[in-house]
C-alpha cells in the first residue's frame, strides 16, 4: 500500500466534528465517540463531547436503497450454487472391443443382407444380426447417458442408474484424494478412470471408467477448492 492509500485508509476511519465554541473542524478517531475533546484551534481550546452521528430512515425508492438492495441481489446469486459442467462415460471408451465387435456385426449383418437378397434366409440372417449389434450398441448407449459425473461450485456428484437412480457426491472442501488413470489407449480416445474419495473415508467414493475428458473434471475441481 502506498503512503497516499494509506492517508486515504486513515482519513475514510475518521470523524470530523465542529466545535461548538469556535466553529473549528475537528477530526477524531471513532474510538472517541461518547469522551470529552479539546478543540484542535489554540484561539480556542474549549472542552466538547464528541456525541455519536445519528442515522435517519431513508425511503424504499431512494437511489442508495435500491443500490445496495442490488448489490446483495448480486451478492446471493454469487454464492449460489452453480452447475459447471456433465460429462458421461463413452460407449467405445468403456467397451472398445466389444464397441468395435458390435459395430462390424451391424455393417457385417447390412453387407450380407444386400448381397444376398435373393436369398431370403441369408437376408433376413443378416438383418437379424445387424438388428441384434444395434440393439446392443442402443442400450450401451442408453447406459451412459444415465451415468453423469456433475460439477457445481460446491460439489462434485456422480449419479447412475436408469430405473433406480443412486447418487454420490463430494463437497469440494472435502476432497482428500483424486486419481485419474489412463493407459495408452484410454488417451487416445481422451478417455480415463476417475477416483474422488473425501476426508474420512477408506475407499472411493465416486469411481467411473471411460470418463470423457477426466483431467478437466480434476481441474474444475481444484479451481473451486
Amino acid at each position: 500500500m502506498t503512503d497516499s492509500e494509506a492517508h486515504a485508509s486513515n482519513a475514510s476511519r475518521t470523524l470530523a466534528y465542529e466545535c461548538p465554541h469556535c466553529g473549528a473542524a475537528n477530526t477524531v478517531d471513532p474510538a472517541a465517540i461518547g469522551e470529552l475533546v479539546t478543540c484542535v484551534n489554540d484561539n480556542c481550546g474549549q472542552v466538547f463531547k464528541i456525541d455519536a452521528p445519528a442515522g435517519h430512515l431513508l425511503r424504499d425508492d431512494d437511489p442508495k436503497v435500491v443500490a445496495a438492495r442490488g448489490h446483495h441481489q448480486d451478492t446471493t446469486v454469487t454464492q449460489a450454487e452453480q452447475e459447471l459442467c456433465t460429462v458421461h462415460p463413452a460407449i467405445f471408451g468403456n467397451r472398445p472391443f466389444s464397441f468395435l465387435g458390435c459395430l462390424l456385426v451391424v455393417i457385417g449383418g447390412i453387407v450380407g443382407a444386400v448381397m444376398n437378397r435373393d436369398e431370403l434366409i441369408l437376408m433376413y440372417s443378416g438383418l437379424a444380426l445387424a438388428v441384434a449389434g444395434a440393439l446392443i450398441l442402443s442400450y450401451w448407449w442408453i447406459q451412459t447417458r444415465f451415468r453423469s459425473v456433475t460439477v457445481t461450485s460446491k460439489r462434485t456428484l456422480y449419479t447412475q442408474g436408469i430405473f433406480s437412480k443412486q447418487t454420490s457426491e463430494v463437497q469440494h472442501d472435502d476432497v482428500r484424494n483424486m486419481q485419474v488413470n489412463q493407459s495408452f489407449f484410454d488417451r487416445l480416445a481422451g478417455v480415463g478412470h476417475l477416483a474422488i474419495s473425501s476426508s474420512g473415508q477408506d475407499d472411493m467414493e465416486i469411481d467411473v471408467r471411460g470418463l470423457k475428458s477426466p483431467q478437466r473434471v480434476i481441474d474444475i475441481i481444484r479451481e473451486y477448492q
